[in-house]
């Protein structure tokens, strides 16, 4: 969910590979931010603040799925 996760899952593509690696929180348009931050960092409202970009970034990534599998 950050640069340095993205990076570790480029190292695994085969040459090739033509599918698609980003970060997640590309899903979640509005956000002020492009990395879900480590919440060990923040206290309590770090992990507040990760659970409500990750779940912006799930209903972003469904709503993504879904109109592929309808334009499909």
């Amino acid at each position: 969910m950050d640069r340095a996760n993205l990076s570790d899952l480029e190292a695994f593509c085969p040459p090739g590979f033509e599918g698609h690696l980003g970060l997640f929180l590309e899903f979640a348009p509005g956000v002020d931010v492009d990395e879900v931050p480590d919440p060990y960092h923040g206290g309590a409202a770090g992990f507040t603040r990760a659970i409500d970009l990750i779940e912006a970034a799930s209903d972003g990534l469904l709503d993504h799925l879904a109109d592929d599998g309808r334009a499909g």
